[in-house]
């Protein structure tokens, strides 16, 4: 008999025990498993935002494609133009110094004034009081000719013609 309870004692511990050992190594084989399963994931988020930003670059350049074909080379055509404008209104404007009509020339008035915005006490005078601002319109008081009256000499009166 005691050989009979020494096999139910030993069974006994031996199910006691090895319901837990059998738990713990289920555990740590499923933990193994789910740590390769994160790792896997892991790997396929990464790469998958290494794709976006990928593509996110992608997008950028081609962005920045479409705006140096579509948005620069009219600037660059138009900045031209306005260089020639710019040229043309400074071979006009060095004509006027040569001009017969000088004394009398609105445009050479307009242009020895300051520019307009600089305040109140400035209306492009040059910094002159009103009075001198004033006293300067009135040495110019007779306008040039009527323009549809005829040159007498075609090119000497800075009309272009």
């Amino acid at each position: 008999m005691s050989g009979e309870i020494t096999t139910i004692i030993v069974s006994a511990l031996v199910a006691a025990v090895s319901g837990p050992v059998g738990a713990w190594v289920g555990r740590k084989l499923e933990r193994a498993k789910y740590r390769i399963e994160l790792e896997t994931l892991r790997a396929e988020m990464n790469k998958k935002l290494a794709e976006v930003k990928s593509n996110e670059l992608e997008n950028v350049r081609k962005a920045a494609d479409i705006l140096m074909e579509s948005i620069v080379p009219p600037l660059k055509a138009e900045i031209t133009t306005l260089r020639n404008d710019v040229q043309r209104l400074n071979t006009v404007l060095e004509r006027i110094w040569s001009c017969r009509h000088i004394d009398s020339c609105p445009v050479k008035f307009e242009l020895l004034l300051s520019p307009k915005g600089r305040g109140a006490h400035q209306r492009g005078n040059g910094g002159a009081c009103d009075d001198e601002h004033q006293r300067m319109r009135g040495a110019h008081p007779t306008p040039r000719g009527d323009p549809d009256e005829g040159d007498p000499q075609p090119g000497d009166d800075c009309n272009g013609d």
